[in-house]
């Protein structure tokens, strides 16, 4: 007797999740146990940089519309999405390097730098930050203004934090990352791209939003002058 298919709940058409969970490899194809956690976790990430991506065009209209508060709600959610990215690299720690050199000779040529999401995260901060620019030419204020009196500014400064928080989760999570690949490779073991260690060394050191990095310079370049040991001994945290 033949078994007719179930048909399927509201929720599972509205997900999608035959489409969703075919997309990993079935058990009688995985090269090593721990291929279904290696495609799933990579999965997931271009899920989350994909909303990180919608988030964040949505900031740029935002900005352009003179809408703070919803730009400020808009990055604290990019925030806790960066942070599920880094999160989740964890699963990975958990895998045996033998396991990972197994994977490898199935993924080809493949490398995480080639991501499309990840190369989307890169792009997106110089697309978000004239929108900014021009808000605060709108405005007639200042970076340096607002550093310098930020609850005078507070809707500016809620935003340019929001900012450096994209910047420095993205970094967090790069620098996360780099630590998976010494524990999983090696830190002298070279990829098909080049020495991890160095090329995710020297993308660690990018700044996406260099000026709000730079007016902090300049706000403790000027305690470090007034102040009557900063020019003998400069800031220390």
């Amino acid at each position: 007797m033949t078994h007719q298919p179930r048909p399927l709940t509201d929720y599972e058409k509205y997900i999608r999740t035959e489409e969703l969970l075919a997309l990993q490899k079935p058990p009688e194809a995985l090269v090593c146990h721990d291929e279904l956690q290696f495609q799933t976790v990579h999965q997931v990430a271009e899920l989350w940089m994909k909303l990180c991506e919608h988030e964040l065009l949505a900031v740029a209209v935002a900005l352009r519309d003179g809408e703070c508060a919803r730009a400020v709600r808009l990055l604290a959610r990019v925030r806790q999405i960066e942070g599920l990215l880094g999160d989740q690299l964890s699963l990975l720690d958990t895998m045996a390097p033998r396991d990972y050199m197994i994977i490898r000779g199935v993924l080809g040529r493949g490398s995480g730098q080639e991501s499309p999401g990840f190369k989307r995260m890169l792009q997106l901060p110089s697309e978000i930050w004239p929108s900014f620019e021009a808000l605060l030419a709108r405005r007639g204020v200042t970076l340096r203004t607002i550093y310098e009196a930020p609850d005078a500014q507070a809707e500016l400064f809620n935003v340019a934090e929001g900012l450096v928080d994209y910047d420095q989760w993205l970094q967090a999570w790069r620098a996360r990352h780099l630590l998976l690949v010494y524990r999983i490779i090696g830190t002298g073991t070279p990829s098909l791209k080049g020495k991890p260690s160095d090329l995710l060394a020297e993308g660690a050191k990018h700044r996406f939003f260099p000026p709000l990095w730079e007016v902090r310079d300049e706000l403790f370049a000027e305690w470090t002058r007034a102040h009557p040991h900063g020019a003998d001994h400069g800031y220390h945290g």
